[in-house]
């Protein structure tokens, strides 16, 4: 962004503010974009709409230089419009939110709802990409800045997924080029240093694998083995299958099939299908997380090996952690400083 367009960008955010005596929130427009303005004390918070998608962006007072993009996970049932503060309750032993640690030491933080629910993959990564790219500007605006700002992308669960496939599709570092990628004829922006993913659906395909499978056998179910549960066994066993349909049901929707019907969909969106990597990239599982098998645990890392990309990938466990809890959430954050010091100690 040259110096004339800076400036009109920022003259054109000091006109559009509306500010309201006594109070804290004001609205604000930033090239067509309507959004609230919010002082938290040691932050500033603004709260809008990208193409449909509610978002968050948080930028604290001493701001480090640096972006952390967080993508929340699968939410079945509990997703709603403001889902871009799900990550929020991703509390590490302290009963500090995930944000909120990384904003404490002076990390930007932004989120995005989607702007839908299912197994939104797909408007997961557009959404967020778009969110990348609007954070950026309000930040070198904000700061004068036209420099690099390293990014980080932090996912859980589906929200791992999506940022695994993010950081493959928008690495900064790959080649050592500063400008965009050319990939079959298109131009793709370099946005990401880097990304943590806490316990991650790193493989799609073998999810939804495991959820027709798991479904049939729970289906298969003898009459005389079901009369043998008790009560609270057999609600266990209604309440599992219930979210494996829903489950199975929003990849399905998401992909346009089954995954006999439509492999190439699946395997788009499908992080050990593209392996490739040329950015750090570290995941952290839970040892007794009920929700993820211990092949899917440990998928990624077989398919970034058979690619030859070993030396940008790191898996911890959490050893008391499940899937995202306090300790996984701690575990998660103690390695997050790797990815901003890489390459050094890699």
């Amino acid at each position: 962004m040259n110096k004339k367009v800076l400036g009109i960008a920022v003259a054109l955010m000091a006109v559009a503010v509306l500010a309201t005596p006594m109070l804290n929130t004001v609205e604000a427009f930033w090239f067509g974009r309507r959004y609230s303005v919010t002082d938290m004390g040691s932050y500033t918070e603004y709260v809008g709409t990208l193409a449909g998608a509610n978002f968050v962006l948080r930028i604290p007072d001493e701001w480090n230089g640096m972006l952390v993009i967080g993508c929340h996970g699968y939410m079945a049932l509990n997703w709603n419009p403001d889902a871009q503060f799900a990550v929020d309750n991703l509390v590490n032993t302290a009963g500090v939110g995930l944000p909120f640690a990384l904003l404490d030491q002076g990390f930007a933080y932004a989120a995005s709802s989607y702007g839908e629910g299912g197994f939104s993959i797909k408007a997961g990564m557009t959404s967020t990409v778009q969110l990348t790219l609007f954070s950026l500007n309000m930040l070198r605006c904000q700061f004068k800045r036209c420099h690099n700002i390293k990014t980080y992308l932090i996912g859980h669960s589906m929200g791992g997924l999506i940022s695994l496939l993010l950081g493959a599709k928008y690495p900064k570092l790959c080649c050592g080029l500063s400008y965009p990628k050319l990939c079959c004829g298109l131009l793709y922006p370099k946005l990401y240093d880097g990304v943590l993913d806490i316990s991650a659906a790193r493989d799609l395909i073998l999810l939804y694998n495991d959820c027709v499978n798991i479904i049939a056998d729970i289906e298969a179910i003898p009459e005389i083995v079901w009369d043998s549960f008790s009560q609270e066994e057999k609600d266990y066993i209604l309440a599992m299958l219930a979210m494996l349909q829903l489950m199975k049901a929003d990849i399905e929707a998401e992909c346009g099939g089954t995954y006999d019907e439509k492999p190439e969909a699946y395997e788009r969106r499908n992080a050990v299908d593209h392996a490739e990597i040329c950015i750090p990239v570290i995941s952290v599982n839970g040892a007794l997380d009920e929700l993820m098998s211990e092949q899917q645990g440990h998928s990624y890392q077989v398919a970034v090996a058979a690619a030859g990309c070993s030396e940008y990938y790191r898996l911890y466990t959490a050893a008391t952690g499940g899937h995202g809890d306090a300790p996984t959430i701690d575990e998660a954050l103690s390695h997050f400083d790797e990815l901003v010091d890489y390459p050094a100690g890699w």
